[in-house]
């Protein structure tokens, strides 16, 4: 699975300031955009993603893995789910189709 927009998804902890893009008008010159969401490019972008999908995982009940901080598991019962995360792109496993 490619998650296309996961930049987008990623909220910020700290203050961060972009110019204004171009053509953007304004009536005091020197103002700034305080970003609320990360940006492609943005230093910060990958670490907000990763923070947002492990909040996620770990809401649903997944447990990161010790040795390889990417991969993700969850057992319930005799259902076992794995998530292995690769820069944007998400492999999905287990042995219950219809939980996938």
């Amino acid at each position: 699975m490619n998650i296309h927009n996961t930049i987008l998804h990623g909220d910020l902890q700290e203050e961060v300031y972009m110019k204004l893009p171009p053509g953007f008008q304004v009536s005091i010159p020197g103002k700034v955009c305080k970003l609320k969401k990360s940006l492609y490019g943005l230093k910060q972008a990958p670490q907000c993603w990763f923070a947002k999908l492990l909040a996620a995982l770990k809401g649903y009940g997944f447990r990161q893995s010790y040795s390889y901080y990417s991969l993700f598991s969850m057992n319930n019962g005799n259902v076992h789910l794995s998530v292995l995360m690769y820069v944007y792109d998400l492999i999905v496993t287990g042995n219950d189709s219809v939980v996938i």
